[in-house]
């Protein structure tokens, strides 16, 4: 390896690290919002179904921004709405403003909307600038990265609980903190953004196996249980007893655990392939999740938890990088759509499913969360199928 080449590469491992840490600090404002929702229900004298209605209108906002902006700017390489995204989620730190009453819902919605947009428009070209690192394979810096947003989650609901539980909502304004930094490293940095004819015509881009919506709704099956047990486990332990903070650790470990089985795979799904790596993930993680809403009255039940985040929730990120390789739609319309069109329909399922959990209880939306990952199990084991039935048709 030349020394030129090895600047480069260096370079690149920087990069990834910068935007990595990046990823992090913009998924610790959603990770904030899954697990202090207990306390603002009860500070601002919310019901459950006015909670998830609040956390819906964020959502909604985070991640249908980037199916509308993620086709946009496909031949710029400066990251404008990435900067501007960072900007906007500081934002936050007008909640602490609001008075605790059940009057400040609307305005809440409003501040959280404008943040929610600056997380969610940020995504797109994050992941236009994670394009740019072709010295390093697909599925390993897609799961470094992803594993970057997975762990921001996780730290920002669990940090989130224990500094709110004993300051108070003026904390959050140290996430707002860490966004004015990040904002100065990356432009410090000058990340730049993959062109969309620049990435047509390099030569090595894999040709696509599978094409790109039956990936997406891959994503949001297995996103639509991942965005359940986010929602329901903090709840439900709120209702059983349990410190609020319990909650926040319970997420955590999901959420960790899940950037941790993304990284762990990553090398064995490029060998193997991501597909079917990804089916034999979700297969192995579903069991823990039946079994977690049966043990979760218990502590060491949160171990379930991670079990399931390890096996289920890591295998998005292989789903985000078939969504990269794959045919259909421009770059940034995939990853707009992948991320951020995922989560949008899948946002509107802790909405729909509070009733249910008002006149039922937690404990039987715990125990329907992990159909959606058989679903996309049984998805993925079809393409699997058809992909093997493809080969051996073009071999005859």
């Amino acid at each position: 390896m030349s020394i030129e080449t090895s600047g480069i590469k260096s370079r690149q491992w920087t990069l990834l690290a910068a935007l990595t840490a990046g990823h992090f600090v913009v998924d610790c404002f959603p990770g904030t919002m899954h697990t202090v929702l207990p306390k603002v229900q009860n500070d601002f004298a919310f019901n459950l179904s006015a909670g998830a209605s609040l956390l819906m209108y964020f959502l909604l906002a985070a991640n249908g921004i980037q199916v509308v902006i993620g086709h946009l700017r496909p031949e710029k390489t400066r990251p404008l709405f990435l900067y501007i995204g960072l900007a906007c989620s500081l934002s936050l730190g007008a909640f602490i403003l609001l008075p605790r009453q059940a009057s400040s819902f609307w305005p809440a919605v409003a501040i959280l909307s404008v943040c929610g947009a600056g997380v969610g428009m940020s995504h797109p070209e994050f992941m236009r600038a994670l394009h740019t690192l072709d010295g390093i394979s697909s599925a390993v810096s897609t799961s470094i990265f992803m594993a970057g947003g997975v762990a921001g989650f996780a730290f920002g609901g669990w940090a989130a609980t224990a500094m709110v539980q004993r300051w108070g909502f003026e904390m959050l304004w140290l996430f707002c903190i860490m966004s004015i930094l990040t904002m100065v490293i990356l432009w410090s940095l000058r990340v730049r953004l993959t062109c969309e004819g620049d990435h047509a015509a390099r030569k090595d881009v894999p040709a696509a196996q599978v094409s790109f919506w039956p990936v997406f709704v891959m994503a949001v099956l297995g996103g639509s249980s991942s965005s359940v047990v986010v929602w329901a486990v903090p709840q439900a332990l709120a209702k059983f007893g349990f410190e609020l903070n319990f909650g926040g650790y319970s997420v955590m470990l999901f959420s960790l655990a899940g950037g941790v089985g993304g990284i762990v795979v990553s090398r064995l799904a490029a060998r193997k392939g991501e597909l079917v790596t990804c089916l034999w993930m979700l297969l192995g993680g579903i069991p823990f999740g039946f079994l977690y809403a049966g043990a979760v009255t218990h502590r060491w039940a949160s171990w379930l938890i991670a079990l399931l985040g390890l096996l289920c929730y890591g295998a998005y990120p292989l789903m985000v990088s078939m969504a990269r390789q794959a045919g259909g739609a421009n770059l940034g319309q995939r990853m707009g759509f992948i991320i951020g069109g995922t989560w949008l329909i899948t946002s509107f399922v802790p909405r729909l499913l509070a009733p249910v959990a008002e006149r039922w209880g937690l404990k039987v939306i715990l125990l329907a969360a992990p159909l959606g990952y058989l679903a996309a199990a049984t998805l993925a084991g079809y393409l699997w199928i058809q992909i093997k039935r493809k080969k051996q048709h073009d071999a005859i």
